[in-house]
């Protein structure tokens, strides 16, 4: 199961659960909130995954280390966050591009994204009960190219028309994240075959439209596609 538990610039964080096994994907929001929506029951979590520093993915990751949870990231997140020890002696577990590594039973392969900070990563997750995750985010385009995905979770930020209208410091801001033009062009040059659902997350609230994004990818992939809402279940 897939479930979205914030999605956007006030904060993202999303549940990946594979029978017994919870993986977080960002700690964005106050750990509180995600506990909250994990029943305040921490014991099936096996870790966490932070793409980069900006506080909407990374804000949790002090209460989160204080509760007990491994925390994953590259270094350079790692050295764009604030870490608390007088919340917890745990460091963050680092990971570098295009390197594996085991997280309970998932397996997770980081790879490079384009963002203005250190160093972001994108993530391709595999746990053989929900098969194959591909997580990327806050990234105006990727290098690489996937195939034999079954989940997708990638942003569409904004549409490119919204551009004229917007000041020019505006502008510059908004093209450090995927734009819907961007995201057709790259799912173009991915094998889709065997994809079940391709979910759309960090959608602009101001410069984004849910339903027209949603219903263009969904036409154009041939794809059950969903706009990413708190509380969103994709099973």
């Amino acid at each position: 199961m897939i479930r979205v538990i914030a999605t956007g610039s006030t904060g993202n964080s999303y549940i990946i659960q594979a029978g017994e096994e919870i993986l977080l994907l960002e700690l964005g929001i106050n750990f509180k909130d995600i506990k909250k929506a994990l029943n305040y029951d921490l014991s099936k979590v096996v870790g966490a995954l932070v793409t980069h520093e900006h506080k909407d993915h990374s804000k949790g990751v002090n209460d989160a280390m204080k509760s007990g949870i491994d925390v994953y990231m590259s270094s350079g997140t790692m050295n764009g966050i604030d870490l608390n020890f007088n919340y917890s002696h745990r460091m963050p577990y680092l990971l570098e591009h295009n390197t594996m590594a085991k997280i309970g039973n998932f397996t997770i392969i980081s790879f490079n994204t384009q963002h203005d900070v250190n160093e972001p990563l994108g993530f391709l997750i595999y746990h053989h009960e929900i098969g194959k995750i591909l997580f990327a985010t806050d990234t105006y385009y990727l290098k690489s190219k996937f195939q034999n995905v079954d989940h997708i979770l990638i942003e569409c930020n904004y549409s490119e028309d919204v551009l004229p209208t917007l000041p020019p410091w505006r502008a510059r801001v908004i093209k450090s994240h995927m734009s819907l033009e961007v995201l057709k062009q790259t799912l173009k040059t991915w094998d889709l075959e065997g994809t079940k659902d391709i979910t759309l997350i960090h959608i602009s609230h101001d410069n984004g439209n849910p339903d027209r994004f949603q219903k263009e990818i969904e036409e154009m992939t041939g794809i059950k596609t969903y706009a990413a809402v708190p509380g969103l279940e994709i099973k």
